[in-house]
């Protein structure tokens, strides 16, 4: 089992060091979240009490940047639902020596209750709706919820969310990938991008 990491600092020097996937496909729109951004969302869960010793959900887990990330900060296991066999592969290795369950196949396979779900889900842009079962699949299993959307969806999440959960913050980001698509026209693109935290309202 490898060692808990206890500052944010370090996480994020961790969670950099991680294994990418050796291709992206645009129609699951997957961006990948940044170790800079995915150690700010996974520390304030921290501090929130929300991870050490906690049930995790990682949903979309990608290569598991959230997945490792709870992880080190002391999460009694972690369930990373990821469809893609690209990056499944990488996420098998980043997942080494960790209490990682790695569930490969669609969010709506995954049935199990979490304490803390982690994601950074579909846009919806691409194909559309492809974002709403995940926001379901967090409602109907995490007792919280820490999410990342693109900003111009904000209205959008924070409605739907609202319908079941109560909203504790949000936050803007911004998502910086390299260039992964053919019709990405820079090196770096950077997203705006809207972070929610989100909770049952019996908690």
């Amino acid at each position: 089992m490898q060692k808990q990491i206890r500052s944010k600092k370090d996480l994020e020097i961790h969670l950099q060091k991680l294994q990418k996937p050796l291709r992206y496909r645009n129609q699951l729109e997957q961006y990948p979240t940044s170790a800079g951004v995915a150690s700010e969302i996974l520390y304030l869960a921290f501090l929130d009490g929300n991870v050490d010793g906690k049930v995790i959900g990682d949903f979309g887990a990608g290569n598991g940047i959230f997945s490792v990330g709870a992880a080190s900060l002391g999460a009694k296991k972690v369930y990373a639902v990821e469809l893609d066999e690209h990056q499944v592969e990488a996420l098998r290795k980043n997942a080494e020596g960790f209490n990682i369950e790695i569930i490969q196949g669609d969010i709506l396979s995954f049935r199990e209750p979490v304490d803390t779900v982690f994601m950074n889900p579909p846009f919806g842009s691409v194909a559309e709706g492809a974002d709403r079962k995940f926001l379901d699949s967090a409602i109907r299993l995490g007792k919280h919820v820490y999410s990342l959307h693109n900003l111009k969806s904000a209205d959008f999440i924070r409605s739907y969310y609202a319908k079941s959960l109560t909203i504790i913050r949000e936050q803007k980001m911004e998502i910086r990938v390299p260039r992964l698509y053919e019709h990405h026209t820079r090196d770096i693109m950077g997203i705006p991008a809207i972070f929610f935290h989100c909770e049952q309202p019996n908690q």
